[in-house]
């Protein structure tokens, strides 16, 4: 399927819709083992804040501890160089 217009990583930067959201997940790899942890960074594509921890919720539910920055990322805070969105013609 072919579209007229495509809404890119960049844009959502641009409109303060990317939200970096951090999942602490439990690691072990065996019954023995001593329980161990990895902390995860999901960049996540919403709205709002409260809705980007709901999305990595779901996409980890079996996670330790979750957190969010009180403020959406930055083309600045995260070293991506953006570029306004382009528009296919047909």
């Amino acid at each position: 399927m072919d579209c007229d217009y495509v809404v890119g990583y960049d844009s959502h930067l641009n409109r303060n819709h990317v939200w970096r959201v951090y999942v602490e997940l439990p690691m072990q790899d065996a019954p023995e083992d001593v329980p161990n942890s990895l902390i995860v960074g999901v960049d996540v594509v919403s709205p709002t804040k409260d809705l980007a921890m709901y999305i990595v919720s779901t996409m980890y539910p079996y996670f330790d501890s979750i957190s969010c920055d009180d403020f959406p990322l930055s083309a600045q805070s995260c070293g991506i160089c953006t570029s306004t969105p382009r528009r296919l013609f047909l």
